[in-house]
């Protein structure tokens, strides 16, 4: 209550310096006076904050890794992917998005996810193409630069910058050496798991893993 009072003869001290100046900024309604009227204006505002006002976004998770595809399969170049699942009840617009760190990629406008679906960002989309399900969406990160086969950090964020997921996947240090170019790809096991912590990922069940598909591990692991 005091810091209103002393607020009150701040704006009172101001209206009164102001008078006979040719720029009346407290006039905030604008009747060539400041008067009882700008004051509660500004009154109304009292103790908000005057921080930017910051978005919130919907979570986004990284579900899929296959950073080192086995040569049975193919070569690198072809069939490297990188899934993301949407685990809410909506859609979400990915206009603004990027994925950053390992690989670099900017969502645009024609971007989306469905609700309690897949989206594949693929190395070369015409190889994933034939294996992807045709109505989940794909996308092709540009550039010659693949995902590192010893590991490295991939990094979602959102159009104001906020880290929406983080992980730093490697071939040793706990992680599942098998998805390091024997067939399997790196999965999350499930989506109520941590998403960047070790234990929450293993080794798909099938050469090549799941793109664009739930995963072989979801249903069969323990989230509690």
């Amino acid at each position: 209550m005091r810091n209103v009072i002393f607020g009150i003869i701040g704006l009172l001290y101001l209206s009164t310096n102001l008078r006979g100046q040719t720029s009346c900024d407290a006039d905030l309604n604008h009747d060539s006076v400041v008067n009882l009227q700008d004051l509660l204006a500004i009154l109304v505002h009292y103790g908000d904050s005057c921080h930017p006002f910051l978005e919130s976004y919907p979570s986004i998770l990284i579900s899929e890794i296959h950073y080192n595809p086995s040569t049975v399969q193919g070569s690198d170049n072809d069939w490297e992917f990188l899934e993301v699942y949407n685990p809410n009840n909506f859609g979400v617009a990915l206009s603004g998005w990027r994925l950053e760190d390992g690989i670099s990629y900017n969502f645009d406008e024609s971007d989306s996810i469905h609700a309690l679906s897949f989206l594949v960002l693929a190395r070369d989309s015409d190889s994933l193409s034939t294996v992807v399900p045709a109505e989940i969406p794909m996308v092709e990160w540009p550039g010659p630069s693949g995902l590192n086969n010893t590991g490295e950090t991939l990094t979602l964020l959102s159009p104001n910058g906020s880290v929406i997921t983080e992980v730093a996947y490697e071939d040793n240090d706990g992680w599942m050496t098998s998805p390091d170019g024997d067939g399997p790809s790196l999965e999350l096991m499930d989506y109520n798991l941590p998403n960047g912590e070790v234990a929450s990922w293993a080794a798909s069940f099938l050469i090549g893993g799941t793109p664009g598909a739930a995963n072989s591990m979801w249903g069969l692991s323990e989230t509690e």
